[in-house]
């Protein structure tokens, strides 16, 4: 059986294809379309109909006659499905839920899904649900809030461009405060590394404003957005130092991880049992999944590293399958999902490209790691890309975290991004206790550790201001490749990691070997690692 997944809503568009159970190859949209997180406001009509459904089938060697299933969440806007033959739908928030319901590695367990809206029905939208599965592992929904959405302009009928917000949202107040202090719709992790910056002078404000309720729900309308605007506006934005708009992401941070605790603790007592699963965009906030992990009441805590939006494809098509089959489907963790590139194929890239040396060497890892172990950094482009917003090993920009000066050089003049932006370490799992208070696994990236005293000058590129680390575990299990080459690096230097950031320059992570070849080209990478071709500049 083929079921073909489509995720999104009105961003991060993605699509799916399971055969017989097994996810064989799924996609971002915006891998494909270079627009960052292909949402709306971006679009025009041409660019609907998904390159991902293509990208996927003809992985396959399949078309959409062959399809058996077409499944998608209620929210994915309409446009995005003209061309596919008759649509299922399923609820948003029960697709965030599948995803990790049938991928977690606990069968019996509650599932929290926090987003800023979900479906909608009646002039309100999904904001917080609650689900508990079995050992059928089909999410059952125990509890669920909706809340208003709001319209620019009341007396017109709802559209996506008469939508202003919905109240009472966590997700939609992280947001608000986000585009407040100057950054973009989709830049929640912004705010999230600028917050560690702040003091805590406008925390209780924030929090008498907000109002978390015992349950951890959240006071969001009007007269919130009003006083926190005056808020936000009562000092110069945009400075040099970020000082303001740091003392407000701050705040919003401690709101937000304040209301997930006490959620956590709510669904613990009605949900009944011992282990969490998390899913909705609010949960690529590491820092609060920290929280969750070490403060929470659950044994054991279960995220996927696509918990936003375009997760939802693969929920939706692992929900799909099960509940036209009766068949549980595969389990197998889902970190690489991409399609395989020929060696024909990067060698064509690599001859269109002008200014470019190249040769192909079976050992590229020792010439990787020489290369970082010198001072440079290394574009490394691996098989199959990543799922999800994190660079894991794969689509990787990679660098010596012993040098402290490199989180400035790889901010300023290969990401050409804000200064405060912090760096993640990718860290052999069999040393990760060494460099970490935590043994934790966290192959997706989207979980915080604290960085031990002593680790601290081995890791000062990849550590925050605040001593904390969004940190990859790499195993040779999970990736072989990623794992000799820190192994090789380790045994030049000492430093059983990487700064690991995502191969991108303010675009989506690259996809392609010419994608790859274009960013190296157009930023101060020394050279990149291409499957077995090493690439210099020429």
């Amino acid at each position: 059986m083929i079921v073909l997944g489509i995720g999104g809503s009105t961003h991060d568009f993605s699509a799916c294809v399971l055969v017989d159970g097994q996810v064989r190859i799924a996609v971002e949209e915006e891998r494909l379309s270079r627009i960052k997180h292909h949402s709306l406001e971006r679009l025009r009509v041409s660019d609907m109909r998904l390159r991902s459904v293509d990208y996927c089938l003809r992985e396959i060697g399949a078309t959409l006659d062959d399809v058996d299933l077409v499944i998608a969440n209620d929210l994915v806007y309409r446009g995005a499905l003209r061309s596919l033959p008759a649509v299922t739908s399923i609820n948003h928030h029960l697709s965030h839920a599948a995803l990790v319901s049938y991928l977690s590695p606990q069968a019996r367990q509650a599932i929290l899904v926090v987003d800023g809206f979900g479906s909608m029905r009646g002039g309100k939208a999904e904001t917080v649900s609650y689900f508990v599965t079995d050992e059928d592992r089909v999410p059952r929904l125990i509890h669920r809030e909706t809340n208003r959405v709001r319209r620019i302009h009341a007396d017109r009928p709802f559209s996506w461009q008469n939508f202003d917000f919905v109240e009472h949202s966590l997700g939609e107040l992280y947001s608000f405060v986000t585009e407040g202090i100057g950054f973009g719709l989709h830049d929640a992790g912004k705010t999230m590394g600028l917050a560690p910056y702040g003091s805590e002078r406008l925390v209780e404000e924030f929090h008498r404003i907000i109002d978390v309720d015992p349950i951890g729900r959240v006071r969001f309308d009007d007269v919130t957005r009003a006083e926190l605007g005056l808020l936000i506006a009562a000092e110069p934005a945009a400075t040099e130092e970020w000082k303001h708009q740091a003392d407000v992401a701050r705040a919003v941070q401690a709101v937000l991880e304040e209301a997930l605790l006490r959620r956590v603790r709510d669904l613990h007592r009605r949900g009944e049992r011992d282990a969490l699963a998390v899913g909705g965009g609010v949960f690529l906030n590491s820092v609060a999944n920290q929280r969750i992990r070490d403060e929470g009441p659950f044994d054991d805590c279960y995220l996927h590293g696509a918990t936003g939006d375009s997760g939802t494809a693969i929920g939706a098509a692992l929900y799909g399958y099960h509940q036209h089959t009766g068949k549980l489907p595969d389990t197998e963790e889902l970190i690489y999902t991409g399609r395989r590139y020929a060696r024909d194929e990067t060698l064509a890239a690599l001859r269109a490209a002008a200014g470019v040396d190249w040769l192909e060497d079976e050992d590229v890892c020792a010439r990787a790691a020489g290369v970082l172990a010198g001072g440079g950094v290394v574009g490394w482009f691996q098989g199959r890309s990543e799922y999800g917003p994190r660079a894991l090993g794969n689509r990787s920009i990679l660098a010596d975290p012993s040098r402290p000066e490199m989180k400035d050089r790889i901010n300023s003049v290969v990401k050409h991004r804000e200064g405060f932006r912090p760096f993640a370490p990718a860290i052999l799992g069999a040393r990760q206790a060494e460099v970490l208070d935590t043994s934790a696994r966290s192959v997706y990236m989207c979980v915080n550790g604290k960085v031990r005293d002593d680790a601290r000058p081995r890791f000062a590129a990849a550590t925050h201001v605040d001593a904390s680390a969004r940190y990859q575990t790499v195993t040779e299990r999970t990736n072989p490749r990623f794992h000799e080459l820190i192994t090789r690096f380790e045994a030049l230097t000492g430093v059983p990691g990487l700064l690991n950031t995502s191969f991108n320059d303010s675009e989506p992570i690259v996809e392609t070997p010419g994608d790859a070849i274009a960013c190296f080209l157009g930023s101060d990478i020394d050279c990149l690692v291409l499957d077995n071709f090493f690439v210099t500049k020429r």
